[in-house]
């Protein structure tokens, strides 16, 4: 991506599983030296192998590249709950190498491709839970559209403190009577 003067070369692709083990370490950084995710234990490179995979079939996961094809981000999508009905929402999962480049519109760049790929596949919603702590997600929500829809105090405790949640959501199309299937990700990328 280029033409903000602000941005440093960097690209997206889909994620593969190859790329399990930089997406395991940028990951596991939050885990082990943040309450930005309440997880206190990262995925193993073999499941974050699989998880890949599976998401995929259904979601898009895409990762970011710096100019030196090292991965910086990663963003993907799941189901918001496990019941029929929400089908038509996604929960969003983002998060840059600690040590990429801060304000260089990595984050709102993977989250834009990511963002479109949904509206592609007939998503009607797209959520973001962020810890209230989490100033730059909470941002770069709002700059992407994202409205402020609840806010559940302390609703987890890691590293001996209690951390608030913020829930965001994006409208993605209209909302209509019996809207279609979304269709899964990996019919999209074919």
């Amino acid at each position: 991506m280029t033409g903000d003067s602000r941005m440093q070369n960097f690209s997206i692709r889909k994620a593969e599983e190859k790329d399990a083990p930089e997406i395991c370490a940028i990951y596991r950084w939050y885990v082990e030296n943040t309450s930005v995710t309440f997880s206190t234990q990262a995925p193993t490179e073999d499941e974050c192998r699989k998880s890949i995979c599976e998401i995929q079939k259904m979601y898009p996961y895409f990762v970011a590249l710096s100019s030196d094809g090292k991965i910086i981000g990663f963003v993907y999508g799941h189901q918001l709950r496990p019941h029929e009905a929400y089908k038509w929402n996604v929960e969003a999962t983002i998060y840059l190498s600690h040590q990429a480049p801060m304000r260089q519109g990595i984050g709102s760049a993977l989250y834009k491709k990511f963002i479109e790929t949904l509206s592609r596949q007939g998503f009607k919603y797209v959520y973001g839970v962020i810890t209230s702590g989490n100033k730059a997600s909470l941002e770069m929500h709002k700059k992407l559209g994202f409205q402020e829809i609840g806010k559940f105090p302390n609703a987890g405790n890691k590293a001996g403190k209690w951390q608030d949640i913020v829930w965001m959501q994006k409208q993605l199309g209209e909302a209509t009577e019996n809207p279609p299937e979304p269709l899964p990700f990996s019919m999209l990328s074919k």
